[in-house]
């Protein structure tokens, strides 16, 4: 009986699991021109950047966003659930003590009669569905896919918080920047006006000059409070992402240029595209959904359950442990449901339909990663090109407003030409700061791109032996 209990209970229904094929290019076209394969960036990739400060707020940021915390609970409560499917497949076992007390009349002809009844049992009840179709482990392995699901949903939040705590420094660094070069600017421009102001005097200048140079101090002071207000802001959304308040941060750095410009090594983009966690996390709610098929389609079919019980029972308690008490019963029970008005079915029509949306879910989210990835490229090779020609106008407007502030002192151009330097060199190093930021931020973007980046050669392949043993993440997974 054994032997054919479990015979049939290795019987499944459900379609067995394999991965949805989604075509993925070997060579981006965004790539540099003399490296079409895509990067490949280690693990703790914001280390790329080189801060010691920006590696202590990831690691706080990891540790106390409260986003991170909530993803955590959430694999709890979805191994919780898978636990709670695995104890259906094995039998479930009840200590039982019972004291009944019946009262019984019996009434005759002129005569009414009235006894007790007292029983006391203790003993052991078991009860066992046999999985005859796979239902219950499918039920199982949807619940355990659901977990791997909720695991990946951890990785895709931390990825993204991670990527959010590096942008949001990186956007504070240019807003300090951005602040001291408009200082520096108005600070300029109070000098200039005091020379104007002193050619006025003399009867060399005019009170346009004057005026035009007090125009450009005022649109000048203006802009600072601007800038201020968005450092400010990016300040207090840090302290947001590191989970604590705005008073309790403390930032030393203030400038980009002590920041790397991170540089990657090639690497296979198929293998990494997969590895996202978010396409991770889709492949797992497909295994769920395979899964799920499978049990509705098992309720098709007859259940059966097993049930029996031992143990002692007795009219008089002190004898309730004598061999004269003992008691054991065995039963049962095969079921088949010959009408449930369509429920089954609508179940099963549910479940594919289920799994046929997440399939359009997944190969979504393999092209938005490709998409995510052309993107960075592109933005990589335009902002490099574009630090690079702000570099030069930089310098080129230093000199050039010097030399007009020479030229201007000894009468030999006109002040419209020292005003228009001056303008030009303030746009030129307002434009390098946010040149080198939208350097630094594509590179944020590609690592997330990515999927956060890899593990070394050993731990991949020690990454992919763990997926296969789990059987949640193979090519073929059984459903």
């Amino acid at each position: 009986m054994v032997a054919v209990v479990a015979l049939l209970s290795s019987c499944t229904v459900g379609p067995d699991y394999v991965r949805p094929q989604q075509p993925v290019p070997d060579d981006f076209v965004s790539g540099p021109a003399d490296q079409q394969t895509l990067p490949r960036p280690k693990t703790q990739w914001w280390k790329h950047f080189g801060s010691a400060e920006l590696d202590a707020l990831v690691e706080e940021a990891l540790a106390n966003n409260h986003d991170v915390r909530a993803a955590m609970h959430r694999i709890a409560q979805a191994e919780a659930r898978a636990g709670i499917e695995a104890g259906a497949l094995l039998p479930l076992v009840q200590a039982v003590g019972k004291a009944e007390t019946a009262r019984k009349s019996r009434h005759t002809i002129g005569a009414s009669t009235t006894t007790l009844q007292h029983l006391d049992q203790a003993g052991l009840e078991a009860s066992y569905e046999v999985d005859l179709w796979g239902k219950n482990r499918s039920a199982m392995n949807a619940a355990l896919a659901t977990a791997h699901a909720s695991v990946y949903e951890r990785e895709t939040v931390a990825v993204t918080l991670v990527s959010d705590v590096v942008t949001t420094y990186l956007q504070y660094l240019q807003g300090c920047e951005r602040v001291a070069v408009a200082a520096r600017n108005v600070d300029n421009m109070k000098r200039v006006l005091a020379k104007v102001t002193r050619r006025q005097q003399i009867g060399e200048g005019t009170d346009l000059e004057v005026q035009q140079q007090n125009s450009a101090l005022h649109n000048a002071e203006a802009t600072v409070p601007i800038l201020e207000l968005t450092r400010d802001q990016m300040f207090n959304r840090l302290a947001f992402l590191l989970g604590k308040a705005p008073g309790e941060l403390k930032i030393e750095t203030r400038t980009l240029d002590g920041l790397a410009v991170p540089e990657v090594t090639p690497g296979l983009p198929s293998e990494l595209l997969l590895r996202r966690p978010d396409v991770r996390r889709a492949e797992a709610n497909l295994v769920s959904a395979n899964a799920n098929v499978g049990m509705a389609r098992a309720k098709l079919f007859p259940s059966l359950t097993l049930t029996g019980d031992r143990g002692w029972s007795s009219s008089d308690l002190i004898n309730l442990t004598s061999p004269g008490s003992l008691y054991w019963t065995m039963g049962a029970k095969l079921v088949q449901t010959l009408f449930d008005n369509g429920k089954t079915n609508s179940e099963i029509a549910y479940y594919e339909a289920r799994w046929n949306e997440l399939i359009e879910v997944y190969r979504q989210s393999i092209v938005a990663s490709l998409r995510d990835v052309e993107d960075a490229l592109l933005t990589i090779r335009y902002a490099t090109d574009r630090d690079r020609a702000q570099a030069d106008m930089v310098r080129s407007s230093r000199e050039a407003h010097r030399l007009s502030q020479e030229s201007f002192a000894i009468g030999l151009i006109d002040y419209l030409v020292v005003l228009e330097t001056e303008r030009t060199q303030y746009n030129a190093e307002d434009g390098k700061i946010q040149a080198r930021h939208a350097r630094l931020a594509a590179s944020v973007a590609l690592f997330k791109a990515l999927g956060g980046g890899t593990e070394d050669d050993e731990d991949q392949d020690a990454g992919k032996a763990g997926q296969h043993s789990s059987g949640g993440q193979s090519d073929e997974v059984k459903g």
